[in-house]
């Protein structure tokens, strides 16, 4: 091997040797460049990610949920068994996303005789805007169980729900006379997948 060729035989393994320094230092410089833009420019940055089993068919969607309810103005004074109560009530999502609305009825003490013989229903108002015992419920809502399902709400939409409070015909006894005790009707939004 002449003198020439092992000149350039030591200069190509000097370059190979230099190689990956020079990258890491390109990558460092790279990235110090990023970092230093970064706080110079200030602000938040975010990454997202999302992932779902192309089977699964659901949509991830970003939004706001937000219901408006207006209050029945139900009491329970003067009930007697058979005879029943009724209220309307407006429900309107406010926010942007779908809602599938759920009602629920709970006692915040220990319920009294009384209080447990109470039925709680729920039924859409007609255009009309009747709101009483001849509506046909589409949820009973039994105290202290677990939240009925009663319609899905679009974004901007409005539903008006006529609310019963009755007292059976077939009341125990024990609930003559008896004092109530508190009833919360809770009405819940849960947003729906699309």
């Amino acid at each position: 091997m002449s003198r020439r060729s092992a000149r350039h035989a030591a200069r190509r393994a000097q370059r190979r040797a230099a190689a990956p320094a020079r990258m890491l230092r390109a990558s460092l410089g790279a990235a110090g460049v990023v970092v230093l833009g970064i706080l110079a420019g200030g602000g938040t940055y975010a990454a997202w990610s999302v992932s779902a089993p192309v089977a699964a068919g659901t949509t991830l969607q970003a939004g706001s949920a937000g219901l408006q309810v207006t209050d029945p103005g139900l009491t329970a004074s003067g009930l007697y068994p058979g005879h029943g109560v009724y209220g309307a009530t407006e429900v309107r999502n406010t926010g942007t996303v779908p809602l599938a609305l759920t009602f629920q009825a709970t006692t915040g003490s220990a319920p009294t005789a009384f209080t447990t013989a109470l039925r709680v229903t729920a039924a859409p108002l007609s255009a009309s805007g009747r709101c009483d015992g001849a509506l046909p419920p589409i949820a009973t809502i039994g105290l202290d169980a677990a939240p009925v399902s009663v319609a899905t709400l679009a974004p901007g939409q409005v539903q008006r729900v006529c609310v019963g409070l009755t007292l059976p015909p077939d009341a125990p006894a024990a609930a003559a006379g008896a004092p109530a005790s508190t009833l919360t009707l809770t009405v819940s939004g849960t947003q729906v997948q699309s």
